[in-house]
C-alpha cells in the first residue's frame, strides 16, 4: 500500500471557501435567466438552508439543475455556460475558512491542487484576491472536464495527479465536504488500480462549517477533519 504523502488535492466550495451565500445568489440569477421564472417558484432557492440541503442531495451540478429545477439537457448546458460570467459579476462575499491559509502554508512543500465543479477562472480570482494563488499548483474546474465526466467521475482528480507527476508508492489526499468527493476518491483508486498505478487516494471529509455529515455518506471517508489544522495532523501520519 502507498504510504508517503506526495500531494494534497481539495474540493473548493464548502471545503476551502464558504460560498453558500454567493452560490445561492448566482443560482437565483441563472435560473431566472434560463427559465424566465422568479427564483421564489423553486423551493431550493427560497432560503440558504433549502439551497444547502438541495445541493447536498445532488451528485453534481448537472444533476442539481435537472433534479431541483426540472431543466432538460440543453437548458442545463446553457445554465452551465452562464456560471463563470455570473460568478465573476457577483459581489457577494465568499470567505476562506479560518485556518485554511495556515494549513496551505504548512503543506506548501507538497503540490496542492483544486478539483471542483466551480469555475476555474472564478476559483483563481478568489485565490488571487486573498493572496493564496501561489500556494496552489493546479486548478481543475468544471470547464476542464467533459460534461459527462463531472464528479464523482475521477477524471478531474486524475488530471491533477498526472499534472504534478505523483510517483508510484505514494499517497495523495482528496479533501471535500460532499459525499460525491468521497465517491470521487474511491473511483480514482479504482481507475488507478486498473492502470496498474501504485498510488493511493486518501479521502478526507471537510466539516468546517458545522457538525460532521459524513456518517451518512454511502462511501465513508478515511478521515474527518473538523478544522483545517487537522489536515496537517493527518498528513503527519503519512510521512
Amino acid at each position: 500500500m502507498a504510504i508517503s504523502l506526495r500531494g494534497v488535492f481539495w474540493d473548493f466550495d464548502g471545503t476551502l471557501v464558504d460560498t453558500r451565500e454567493k452560490n445561492l445568489t448566482v443560482n437565483r440569477r441563472i435560473i431566472e435567466t434560463v427559465t424566465g421564472r422568479p427564483y421564489q417558484s423553486f423551493p431550493a432557492l427560497t432560503s440558504l438552508e433549502s439551497y444547502h440541503a438541495a445541493t447536498s442531495r445532488a451528485k453534481n451540478w448537472r444533476v442539481f439543475y435537472q433534479q431541483e429545477y426540472g431543466l432538460d439537457e440543453a437548458s442545463t448546458d446553457r445554465a452551465g455556460l452562464l456560471w463563470t460570467e455570473f460568478q465573476l459579476a457577483d459581489s457577494t462575499p465568499a470567505r476562506f475558512y479560518d485556518g485554511i491559509r495556515g494549513t496551505l502554508q504548512e503543506l506548501s512543500a507538497l503540490p496542492n491542487g483544486i478539483v471542483s465543479q466551480n469555475s476555474a477562472k472564478n476559483i483563481r480570482t478568489l485565490l488571487r484576491n486573498d493572496g493564496l494563488d501561489h500556494l496552489i499548483a493546479m486548478v481543475v474546474g468544471y470547464e476542464e472536464v467533459p460534461l459527462d465526466r463531472q464528479k464523482p467521475d475521477p477524471h478531474g482528480l486524475l488530471q491533477c495527479i498526472d499534472a504534478v507527476n505523483i510517483e508510484d508508492g505514494s499517497s495523495v489526499f482528496y479533501i471535500g465536504d460532499h459525499p460525491t468527493d468521497a465517491e470521487c476518491a474511491f473511483n480514482a483508486n479504482q481507475a488507478l488500480r486498473s492502470l496498474d498505478k501504485q498510488i493511493k487516494v486518501v479521502s478526507i471529509a471537510a466539516s468546517f462549517d458545522g457538525p460532521s455529515r459524513s456518517a451518512g455518506w454511502p462511501i465513508p471517508p478515511e478521515h474527518v477533519a473538523h478544522h483545517p489544522n487537522e489536515i496537517v495532523e493527518i498528513a503527519a501520519k503519512y510521512q
